[in-house]
């Protein structure tokens, strides 16, 4: 049996909750009126069955997810969530970049250090600097536009990568199908 990429996302998440459901009882509360040995042997083959079929989900998760990786890097999904990786890292750079206020200008500068310069400092307990960026209105422009590209780029490979998810199948072995059909989850 063949599923898409997609699909088997779906049954890893299925198989996850279906480990997560299975009782691991390791103790019990037995009464003066029941069979202690009967019980505890009761509890003891319960909690051994269900660790069983715990391992076979296990088991068939853990094939899928080799599967699944060997197809995303066969396909290029591997590539694209690099790339995609890339994008996003570079995103948060230049909206650093972007957000920024631009230099101000240089006659106001100017202008304001030439009246720090001429203060008396007998009188004057203020400030003896002044702060502005250092980066320029094109220059934030260009960050803009840049991250304008970049959100064009990462939505292509996103759309790439689903169209992969649907076309992309793997093969599943009868051990994991049967597994799976037993737990209901195929």
């Amino acid at each position: 049996m063949n599923i898409n990429l997609r699909k088997a996302n779906n049954v890893q998440n299925s198989i996850q909750d279906a480990i997560n459901n299975i009782d691991i009882t390791m103790s019990i509360e037995i009464n003066e009126f029941q069979d202690p040995i009967k019980e505890i042997q009761s509890a003891n083959d319960s909690l051994f069955a269900n660790d069983a079929r715990r391992m076979k989900l296990l088991q068939a998760f853990y094939n899928i997810r080799a599967l699944v990786a060997t197809a995303n890097a066969s396909c290029g999904i591997s590539t694209n969530l690099a790339k995609a990786a890339f994008i996003e890292k570079r995103l948060q750079q230049l909206s650093s970049i972007a957000g920024q206020k631009p230099v101000t200008d240089m006659e106001v500068i100017k202008g304001r250090l030439d009246k720090i310069k001429a203060r008396d400092d007998k009188e004057y307990y203020g400030r003896d600097t002044l702060s502005t960026s250092v980066i320029g209105a094109e220059q934030i422009a260009q960050a803009k536009a840049q991250i304008k590209d970049l959100r064009k780029q990462k939505q292509k490979i996103n759309d790439e990568n689903l169209d992969l998810n649907f076309k992309t199948e793997i093969p599943l072995s009868e051990d994991t199908v049967n597994i799976l059909t037993e737990e209901g989850i195929l």
